[in-house]
């Protein structure tokens, strides 16, 4: 059985602390049988798995471990069309707004006081607000971010253990909430938020077309051109190198000064790059060969960076 299957089955839900704490001990364990000190770092109340010594590695890789809430409305990521990703966003807050004034209406044809109507309307357009943020979960999660999960963890288990004090794995808590996990830790670690390299696995399972956003300050760092040359087109797999100017990807690589995020994508016309299904039911698949190919050429890169 792959880590991502384990994963699903064993850790199909990572929302309560009870159930973060389960998977945690769990990872623990995968990275004590390779070998690997790992541990669980609080950050407020952010709990960071960390393997490997961060604070010394050249790069870091990462991704969040926590589930999503649930949705009717995918949370669709548009990475290279900025002006149908921003339509969408605003679809989405005009459906909450008219479904909020509807109830607001409601409750002053019931009542006949505004005061009333104008409380009701506050008071459930936060509420669709919190439930998106922290709502009943998604127990339909396997690209977000089982598979970010699953790509870290079989990159710390096969990376070779003559290169392997080049590279840090972390994956982080709450990302869900507003990437809180990751900032967390930036915060905490001064030198790692303004000097290492961050690649961030948000999302990489669905889709041919692997996205790689990254800072202009990551872009400008030498061992950012060593990682654009260890990526090659492989078993119809294609990577594509974007600057975060011009895109969007809303995850904890952003946290970073040299952050990178990597996304899977599908591609059609009009609309471009896209990843669907994110936080609704539909999100049951990712393909094992995504995240093999993940494994397999970002260890040649931390192999490239340990020779340099």
């Amino acid at each position: 059985m792959n880590r991502l299957d384990e994963i699903v089955r064993k850790f199909p839900v990572r929302k309560s602390e009870e159930q973060k704490d389960s998977f945690l001990r769990w990872a623990q364990t995968i990275a004590g049988n390779a070998g690997i000190v790992a541990r669980t770092e609080e950050n407020g109340k952010h709990h960071n798995f960390v393997a490997g010594d961060p604070d010394t590695a050249r790069v870091i890789f990462t991704a969040h471990y926590d589930t999503p809430a649930n949705m009717i409305l995918p949370n669709l990521i548009i990475p290279r069309n900025l002006p149908l990703f921003f339509l969408y966003q605003t679809f989405v807050v005009g459906l909450l707004l008219v479904a909020s004034l509807g109830i607001a209406y409601g409750i002053f044809r019931l009542t006949g006081e505004r005061r009333f109507a104008l409380i009701g309307f506050f008071v459930v357009y936060y509420a669709f607000l919190i439930l998106m943020l922290m709502g009943p979960a998604n127990r339909n999660n396997v690209n977000d971010n089982t598979s970010g999960t699953a790509t870290v963890l079989g990159l710390m288990e096969t990376l070779p253990i003559e290169i392997r004090d080049n590279a840090a794995f972390i994956l982080f808590d709450n990302e869900e909430k507003g990437k809180q996990g990751s900032k967390a830790f930036a915060k905490n670690h001064p030198a790692i938020k303004q000097n290492t390299m961050v690649i961030n696995m948000d999302c990489v399972g669905v889709g041919n077309h692997m996205l790689f956003i990254a800072k202009n300050y990551a872009r400008a760092f030498a061992d950012y051109t060593l990682l654009e040359q260890n990526l090659s087109e492989q078993d119809g797999i294609i990577p594509h190198f974007y600057p975060s100017t011009g895109s969007m990807m809303n995850s904890d690589q952003s946290s970073f000064r040299r952050g990178v995020g990597v996304v899977a994508c599908k591609r059609c016309p009009v609309v471009g790059y896209y990843t669907p299904n994110i936080h609704t039911r539909h999100d049951i698949f990712a393909d094992e060969k995504n995240i093999e190919y993940l494994v397999e050429s970002l260890g040649t890169f931390v192999k490239t960076i340990a020779e340099n």
